[in-house]
């Protein structure tokens, strides 16, 4: 499904009340709130469709997801996540439930489930732990003290800079007293359990860090955003842009494809007043969000601008999330046919993590990816068999290292060499082998293998690292003052995964908090009441 119209085919004119860079899903949500506010806004995305992370690529009759795998929290009206996307798609999109047990830990030859609702995980997880009952009681209990102190801190990075000088004691501390410590080391206090912490953070590749570098309160957070039960957007994770855009259209607005953005225009008076394009062309706003990346704004500035915002040297020493491979896998039959459900699946061989990613990362050429990620798409949307019937598609992805990459940075997508092909295949061998002995159905009945690495998310999503996340979610991140829905640029401002946290449900919320940035009051608050 593409999105956005084409920009060198288009007959838009010249001035907006507000230009959005990039068309992630921060990008779009933040367009999408003012769009509702009766806002002309212009999207502009560099590449052949919109849509960031939950881009969808088509090849040989089968459907790719580019990074939408699972979201929490978007099928209770209650929820301000809910509550965004119903808003920002005018009511349009839709979200089927995953199986109860949402999520399944492999740790060699055992296995554990994640069900949905804290009830039914706390009792699970007794029944496997029955000796750590308080442990697991208090683990629950710091999840949910974090998810409360996670508001007023995320709050903060909407208001202006003087307000949040003055608030920021009071607004981030109860949540910095989280932050600023490890999973790993909060975990080990509460347990000497080795097996429950490897479960507790079997899913550590949905903030891809590992559990000893990581935040707790990015754990936290993550396992509060599951913890009622995972969803699939109905129609797949092309159908959230698409929805999006078309709000955004009816508003007078635009998102145009095929739109690089040269850079940012800066008026006289130091603030910014729109963009200058590849091509020449400029378009003029009085505001100018961007969803490019903290970094990539800085580089889009004027080099005298971005002096003066003290930026760069800060957003260098950001360190990058780890990155992944990932593999879809095409069988000419039903998910229903194959037995395929609709939970995930964590692949690790033990529970030493922190020992696996430390081999990994000293010998990539030879070990082992330390986790792997097992999703079935097919199965997880309602509308799949409508749309591809008698087709299926499996996805796994593996966590890896970007050293094994870099050597290849700087050729050119579809024309990388020999060398490089070889690497693919060798991974693609290694996740196929996880994939045939958990699932030793699909064996022989495969009709279709792409592997996308690190560079691909380079390519597609205008990263230096292939790091899916942007920045590493670690205490460090979360102490950064800089790091705000407004820039230091009158007129500009940040959304995206680099304001909040990195994900969906986070480029979601920034766009949110951004939006409120811009319009000088929480706009979370004034949403109608969920249909």
């Amino acid at each position: 499904m593409r999105v956005g119209r084409s920009y060198v085919r288009s007959q838009v004119g010249d001035t907006w009340d507000a230009i959005v860079i990039g068309s992630g899903i921060g990008g779009l949500t933040t367009a999408g709130f003012l769009a509702r506010e009766g806002k002309d806004v212009l999207v502009l995305e560099r590449h052949t469709t919109a849509g960031g992370c939950t881009q969808v690529f088509r090849r040989a009759g089968y459907e790719r997801d580019m990074g939408v795998h699972y979201l929490g929290e978007v099928h209770k009206p209650t929820s301000s996540l809910f509550q965004i996307f119903d808003h920002v798609s005018g009511g349009a999109l839709q979200w089927a439930p995953m199986s109860d047990v949402y999520n399944r830990v492999v740790i060699g030859d055992r296995e554990y489930e994640f069900p949905s609702g804290f009830d039914s995980f706390i009792q699970r997880m007794k029944g496997y732990f029955p000796h750590e009952a308080a442990a697991i009681d208090a683990y629950v209990g710091l999840v949910l003290q974090v998810a409360m102190a996670a508001r007023k801190y995320f709050g903060h990075r909407a208001l202006p800079p003087p307000l949040a000088a003055d608030a920021y004691e009071r607004m981030c501390e109860p949540f910095l007293e989280f932050s600023d410590r490890t999973a790993l080391s909060v975990l080990s206090e509460l347990t000497s359990d080795k097996e429950l912490i490897a479960v507790l953070c079997g899913h550590f590749g949905d903030y891809s860090l590992s559990p000893s570098r990581v935040s707790f309160a990015m754990h936290a957070l993550m396992v509060r955003h599951y913890m009622d039960g995972a969803n699939y957007p109905v129609g797949g994770s092309g159908k959230i842009a698409h929805s999006i855009a078309e709000v955004i259209r009816s508003a007078g607005g635009e998102v145009l494809i095929g739109a690089e953005v040269a850079s940012i225009l800066i008026g006289r008076d130091g603030t910014a007043q729109g963009v200058m394009m590849a091509d020449g062309r400029s378009f003029h706003a009085p505001v100018v969000i961007s969803d490019a990346g903290i970094a990539n704004t800085v580089r889009l500035l004027p080099q005298a601008t971005a002096d003066r915002t003290g930026l760069s040297g800060p957003v260098a020493a950001m360190e990058p999330s780890l990155p992944w491979v990932l593999l879809t896998i095409g069988v000419h039959e039903s998910s229903g046919a194959l037995g395929l459900d609709r939970s995930n699946v964590w692949v690790h061989s033990d529970t030493d993590f922190e020992a696996r990613m430390a081999a990994f990362d000293a010998d990539p050429q030879h070990q082992p990816m330390p986790v792997c990620f097992l999703t079935f798409p097919s199965a997880k949307d309602p509308s799949w068999d409508r749309r591809h019937p008698g087709r299926a598609t499996i996805e796994i992805a593996g966590l890896t290292t970007w050293s094994l990459f870099e050597p290849f940075a700087d050729s050119r997508w579809m024309r990388r060499g020999e060398e490089y092909d070889q690497l693919k295949k060798r991974l693609t061998t290694e996740l196929l082998d996880h994939v045939l002995r958990l699932f030793p159905q699909l064996d022989g009945k495969i009709d279709h293998l792409e592997l996308a690495t690190p560079l691909s998310f380079n390519h597609f999503l205008t990263r230096s690292a292939g790091d899916f996340l942007s920045f590493a979610h670690t205490p460090q991140r979360f102490r950064q003052r800089w790091i705000s829905a407004h820039s230091p640029v009158g007129g500009l401002f940040f959304t995206g995964q680099d304001v909040v946290t990195g994900g969906i449900g986070g480029a979601a919320t920034a766009g949110a908090l951004t939006a409120s940035a811009v319009l000088g009051r929480d706009v979370l608050r004034q949403l109608p009441l969920p249909r």
